[in-house]
């Protein structure tokens, strides 16, 4: 995939592929956090159809993510959501998979048909979301983004940690607002980067892993 057919794609599969691809390459379990990350996202997506183990394990598999729980706890979640016998109990035990990559197309697969099924859309549609989530988490896999020390004062790290805690819930996604209020401050740091704050100020939606958002608090 160039970097071309990157940004014009609308099909996350060759998207998710590039991605495992290009961490194949370079012999590194990159993107690992982000896309768990990724599929909880599309699990949030269809929040309203998981039973109580599938939210479970979602919300331990986020946790996990960023070192608030240990693979004990995600072991326990994965194995309670498949006892659940839910009619999609893919997506909630899928989500807490020790081999993120190897689930990715399960969650496509059965979020997006879900979704679609409950609120009358096309499968093409959350398709569309999909690819929007993939590139609010990896950006431009191409043009690695970076920060400059110097705009991490401790008014925009204390905000970017105030807008990644204070999600909106259930959906998961972080505020605009605060993405909006970040961005200004990230500019009074003296931040002149535009793909960065436009980021930061676009409508979204934004999710747990957003690159803008990583970037500043330092996590991969």
């Amino acid at each position: 995939m160039t970097e071309a057919e990157w940004l014009a794609c609308t099909d996350p599969k060759p998207m998710l592929e590039h991605l495992r691809r290009a961490c194949s390459a370079v012999r590194r379990v990159v993107g690992r956090r982000k896309l768990r990350l990724f599929g909880c996202a599309c699990c949030r997506r269809i929040w309203g159809l998981l039973e109580p183990a599938g939210r479970k394990a979602v919300e331990v598999s986020e946790r996990l993510a960023d070192g608030q729980a240990d693979e004990g706890a995600l072991l326990l979640a994965h194995n309670l959501a498949w006892k659940a016998n839910l009619g999609i109990k893919e997506v909630g035990a899928m989500v807490a998979e020790y081999s993120p990559w190897s689930a990715a197309k399960v969650w496509l697969r059965v979020s997006a048909k879900a979704y679609s099924k409950e609120r009358g859309t096309t499968t093409e549609e959350e398709r569309s979301c999909q690819v929007g989530y993939l590139r609010c988490i990896f950006d431009n896999p191409f043009r690695p983004a970076s920060i400059k020390s110097e705009w991490l004062t401790p008014t925009v790290t204390g905000l970017a940690k105030a807008t990644s805690d204070k999600r909106q819930l259930p959906a998961g996604t972080l505020d605009p607002a605060r993405l909006a209020v970040l961005a200004d401050a990230l500019e009074d740091a003296g931040c002149t980067d535009p793909d960065l704050l436009g980021h930061l100020r676009s409508p979204g939606p934004h999710v747990r892993g957003c690159w803008a958002l990583d970037l500043i608090l330092g996590k991969e």
